[in-house]
């Protein structure tokens, strides 16, 4: 299944993850300041659950200003590689977890970040975890998606039965995998979100390639008891 197979590919993508997104470029880094700054202010004061945390790029910058941040990862290889990053553990904390199954992460929580996290879930699952996003959080609550915008290359890739963006990716031992990544309309993403109470927001950055999802709920979704 190709869910399997991503988490495989971001596994043993974990040491070359940051450079290969130019995480460790400044110029890269500077480009991305105004989301960068955003996430910062999102997230300020805030306890925050960050989905696919990856190697902890983006756990830096929430955490300078959020009140906690429990980030949290499929795969064990990603958050060795977040551990390795000055990060303010006395607010920080990284759990090895499943994105589908939010509801046994322990913890409340009034702001939920995913960075590349919804470009790669299949179409058949985004309703049921936005739906398990919602619920982590009361009315009032923020939760940032964050994604790519399509670049000069984005496009070579095929769509499979399901109507999913299917492209194929090459890790530094020619090993190939198959992944998911969508390039959502507005349009598609405001009818993602149309079956939840709240404001939506839609920001473009074509100068750093990236997409800005807000929503904030003004009902609450809460009916899932997290595990203490």
């Amino acid at each position: 299944m190709i869910i399997e197979e991503m988490q495989r590919y971001y596994g043993q993508r974990a040491p070359v993850y940051d450079s290969s997104m130019g995480y460790d470029d400044e110029v890269t880094v500077r480009r991305l300041g105004p989301i960068i700054d955003r996430v910062r202010e999102a997230m300020s004061g805030r306890h925050v659950l960050e989905i696919a945390c990856g190697p902890g790029f983006w756990t830096q910058f929430a955490s300078e200003t959020a009140a906690s941040v429990v980030a949290m990862d499929y795969n064990q290889s990603t958050l060795d590689e977040a551990r390795k990053k000055s990060l303010p553990f006395d607010r920080v904390s990284l759990l090895q977890a499943d994105a589908y199954r939010l509801d046994l992460i322990p913890g409340v929580f009034d702001a939920i970040l995913a960075v590349d996290w919804l470009a790669h879930v299949p179409l058949s699952k985004i309703e049921a975890f936005l739906s398990g996003a919602i619920r982590r959080v009361s009315a009032g609550s923020v939760l940032m998606f964050i994604d790519q915008l399509p670049g000069e290359h984005s496009r070579n890739g095929f769509f499979d039965q399901e109507g999913n963006f299917i492209q194929e990716r090459t890790l530094p031992d020619v090993s190939v995998f198959r992944v998911i990544k969508h390039f959502f309309s507005d349009e598609q993403i405001e009818a993602q979100f149309s079956g939840f109470g709240g404001e939506l927001r839609i920001q473009r950055f074509p100068e750093c390639r990236r997409l800005i999802v807000s929503f904030m709920p003004t009902q609450s979704e809460q009916g899932v008891t997290p595990n203490a």
